[in-house]
């Protein structure tokens, strides 16, 4: 649009706009927020708002929509959930005193990676803003989390194979990076998910003002405490977070007190489809986290305690030690389950300490948040005095490192009202006590409501006026009313205001000066009242490290407890981890699944995997009998034990595993052009590249994606790769019962089968998980429980029948031929005939010689070796 043709307003917007391009501009007019040109289109759909236009009759006429500034912050948050980034342009004088054109300014830019306001958040979620830094993908990358609303900020180094992965494990809301061309990058990744991509200042992404950043905020000199020696490309990306944020708030970032490198070696990897295929925190079928194994495990009283579950949950560790350690903080826990349950009462008392504390640091808690504070440290201390209960020594560690907040209280408790307002400016926010000065313009307020009365029984007597009466509205301010049949009483001082119809108003001397008087109090009180509270929060958050090495001890006592609760409601058991490579489970169960049954009582089974013993384990039965559900029920029991939890077993041991590999249920990728089995291709691919002797293998139906002959042989070899190659103890279920041949070739191969009853036609499903190996695939019984019409169940049957016939073995023989060859045709020793021949220059023997068995199909083998044969026969 032609700037000529702006008005001043218009322009005024363009100039916020033209700083901020990438963002969706609420621009403060009166009581409104209103979006122009392609904002008001974006923010019309989103938020369901009526699209308009200004000017309607000119040429070009302006869209605009727009909302009430009191509903901001209902429709911010679908603006933050729709991954846009917001600048909101307030208002920064009074409209009433602006001369021409009211100034405005960007007061503040949230973006979905950068959120402060806990309205906004989900309280059991971490909001990460990811940053990546690299020069070469071929090389390192840094990569950095920070989530600003908890102040957890971490950043690793990578392989540019692991990223996808670990960004897919944080889930970030945002990612910043910087460049155009890494953009292009991240987008030729393949997300499931992609986050908001913000293309930051590339000189925050030099190395030397990444790392002055950091140090700058920390007050350091080095870094090297915090892990970043020799870390430079992680670092960098961190650095860069840190002034990304920065740069979107007017306010400190003093609770981001800390920052830690880790490295992907420290845990168990579980790449995304294993993520996906467990369900570990969100279901297939529901898509959320009911039904995901988070949602029966997540038994936590406060949301920072179940935001480091999920944490754990994701992050299996290698540590026996570590592991140990958290088990035996469980098992005291469960000794004492009486006490547990009263711990867990006081834990649920306190909200979350974490996210408090970082409005704290950001100097922007309000006075109610103070309240909840106040009382989620009365409950900490009831929780300090609980945990001399149990006998672990760890608990008296947690006891010292809690701390001592009685000062914190009692400053909170003499400074606030009980119940105080959320705002800051308005006053009522101090309690009687706390500030002289204070105290005594609140005594003029309060003494004026006597003055007033007094005021008005004086002046009835004086007037003779008996219904007269002292009020106050905010546009003339204090007044004194007469009605109409005594106006002719009214004294001479009396100054005339406004006439009703049954009464007029006057105002007095008198009454003028005692109103300047309290007005001019109310005005002091409340910029008093603002100045002492921003005192009062700034020397509170001094206090900083206290309340966050506070929130951190409760987040970890909220989930250990919560775990231990967990195993003593369920009868989980503890695992014990072994240095040999041997699984061993006694009546496990599937977690999630024995929680969601309602009536049908959940059938365990027994695992036994021990290398070099039974490496794999070939597991055959019909659909619908229970194979995927034990073997997600084995990864997730091996997860659990891994964070340091109980688990659903009687008994359960295992070494520690360095990944697990899942390829479970078919999951097409349309979206990349590619199908079920390409898929299912890829993802098997990545796991024969990928596991090692320690891996845990989970494979379900690997081959059905394709002809039976096709999936049949990968089939067959993928278990010959795994077992010769990676020697990764295996899971293996499949439809083709063919495989059981595998156990008569490799003495570490086993069959079992989940067991299925027939009686007549009916298919009754067991569930349990037995030695040996089906016979059949029962795949028309389970037709004929969904509910195929009878019809097409006899049809195929008689196609089975036929098919049965030419059915080809993975040799390459027939059904009809290999009956031929053991009933019709005589045994006899060939390899002994052919020994005797081969001495005497037979021309049997001269003719195999000369035989290209490289050039022969299985059937032309086959055929050939029949008709030697018949020769041998014929001879005999």
């Amino acid at each position: 649009m032609d700037d000529n043709k702006l008005t001043p307003m218009l322009k005024q917007y363009y100039a916020v706009k033209e700083k901020h391009p990438d963002k969706l501009i609420l621009f403060r007019m009166g009581d409104f927020y209103e979006t122009f040109f392609e904002d008001a289109h974006t923010a019309s759909r989103i938020l369901n708002i009526t699209l308009t236009t200004r000017n309607k009759n000119d040429e070009n006429p302006v869209p605009l929509a727009g909302f009430p500034y009191h509903a901001l912050n209902t429709y911010l948050d679908k603006l933050i959930k729709a991954g846009l980034k917001i600048a909101i342009c307030e208002q920064t004088e009074d409209p009433k005193k602006a001369i021409g054109l009211v100034k405005r300014e960007v007061t503040e830019i949230i973006t979905p990676g950068a959120v402060l306001d806990q309205s906004f958040l989900e309280g059991n979620a971490n909001v990460f803003l990811a940053s990546l830094y690299y020069n070469d993908p071929q090389k390192k990358i840094g990569l950095a989390h920070l989530d600003i609303s908890t102040g957890d900020f971490l950043f690793t180094e990578l392989d540019n194979e692991e990223l996808v992965n670990e960004l897919q494990r944080f889930r970030a809301a945002e990612l910043i990076v910087d460049s155009t061309q890494a953009e292009e990058y991240v987008k030729t990744l393949p997300l499931e998910t992609l986050p908001t991509i913000t293309v930051f200042d590339s000189w925050q992404f030099q190395p030397q003002e990444a790392i002055a950043t950091l140090k700058k905020h920390f007050g350091v000199t080095t870094l090297e405490p915090y892990g970043a020696h020799n870390k430079l490309l992680g670092a960098t990306a961190a650095g860069a977070a840190l002034a990304y944020v920065q740069g979107l708030y007017n306010t400190p970032f003093n609770h981001i007190s800390s920052l830690r490198y880790y490295s992907l070696s420290q845990y168990m990897q579980l790449d995304e489809i294993s993520r996906r295929n467990l369900e570990l925190v969100r279901s297939i079928r529901y898509g959320t986290k009911y039904g995901s194994l988070l949602s029966v495990i997540d038994q936590t009283m406060t949301p920072m305690g179940s935001r480091l579950l999920q944490q754990w949950l994701l992050h299996p560790l290698l540590d026996i030690k570590e592991i140990t350690f958290r088990q035996d903080i469980i098992q005291s826990f469960i000794d004492k389950s009486s006490h547990l349950k009263e711990l867990r009462l006081i834990l649920k008392e306190i909200g979350d300490i974490t996210r408090l504390v970082t409005r704290l640091g950001s100097l922007r808690i309000n006075p109610r948040e103070l309240i909840a504070l106040k009382s989620y440290l009365y409950s900490a201390r009831n929780l300090q005095t609980k945990l001399s209960t149990f006998e672990h020594p760890q608990f008296a560690v947690w006891q010292q490192n809690m701390g001592s907040f009685e000062d914190i209280i009692a400053l909170i408790e003499k400074a606030i009202n009980d119940n105080p307002p959320i705002s800051i400016t308005e006053g009522g926010i101090f309690a009687k006590g706390y500030n002289p000065e204070l105290d005594e313009l609140m005594d003029i307020i309060y003494d004026g409501k006597s003055w007033i009365a007094r005021l008005e029984e004086d002046e009835r007597r004086k007037t003779g006026i008996n219904n007269l009466k002292v009020g106050y509205n905010r546009v003339f301010g204090y007044y004194i009313e007469v009605s109409s049949a005594n106006k002719n009483k009214v004294p001479d001082y009396y100054i005339p205001k406004q006439t009703l119809t049954n009464s007029e108003r006057f105002i007095s001397p008198r009454l003028k000066e005692f109103e300047a008087k309290v007005l001019s109090s109310e005005e002091k009180i409340k910029n008093l009242e603002y100045e002492l509270f921003k005192e009062l929060r700034q020397n509170l958050a001094e206090s900083l490290p206290r309340f966050q090495q506070l929130s951190e001890v409760i987040a970890e006592l909220d989930v250990l407890s919560s775990l231990a609760f967990l195993a003593w409601q369920n009868q989980y058991s503890r695992p014990v981890f072994t240095e040999s490579r041997e699984l061993h489970i006694i009546d496990g169960r599937h977690p999630v699944i024995e929680k969601l049954m309602e009536s049908d009582k959940f059938i365990p089974n027994d695992t036994h995997l021990d290398y070099p013993e039974t490496s794999i384990a070939i597991i055959t039965g019909p659909n619908m009998a229970g194979k995927s559900t034990y073997l997600r029920q084995v990864g997730l029991l091996v997860i659990l034990a891994q964070m340091g939890s109980f688990v659903p077993a009687s008994k359960m041991t295992l070494p520690v595993f360095d990944r697990v590999f899942t390829r479970v249920g078919a999951s097409d990728n349309l979206a990349q052009g590619q199908s079920t089995f390409l898929v299912e291709m890829i993802e098997t691919a990545n796991i024969l590249h990928s596991a090692t002797s320690n891996s845990l293998i989970l494979l379900d139906e690997i081959g059905r994606g394709t002809s039976t002959f096709d999936g049949l042989s990968l089939a067959w070899a993928i278990i010959e790769y795994i077992q010769k190659y990676k020697h990764s103890l295996t899971l293996f279920a499949t439809h083709y019962h063919e495989l059981t041949e595998l156990e008569n070739l490799y003495p570490d191969i086993k069959n079992y089968n989940v067991a299925v009853k027939q009686w007549n036609e009916e298919m009754i499903f067991i569930r349990k998980i037995e030695r040996g190996g089906a016979d059949q695939s029962y795949g028309i019984q389970v037709a004929r429980l969904a509910g195929i019409p009878e019809k097409v169940i006899r049809r195929a049957k008689e196609i089975l029948k036929n098919l049965e016939e030419h059915e080809i073995s993975p040799q390459g023989l027939t059904a009809t031929i290999r009956k031929k060859l053991v009933r019709d045709v005589p045994q006899i020793d060939i390899f002994e005939i052919l020994a005797d021949k081969a001495s005497e220059n037979d021309p049997i023997i001269n003719e195999i010689k000369e035989i290209d068995l490289n050039k022969l199909s299985p059937i032309e083998a086959f055929q050939y070796l029949q008709k030697i044969q018949n020769q041998l026969l014929g001879e005999k």
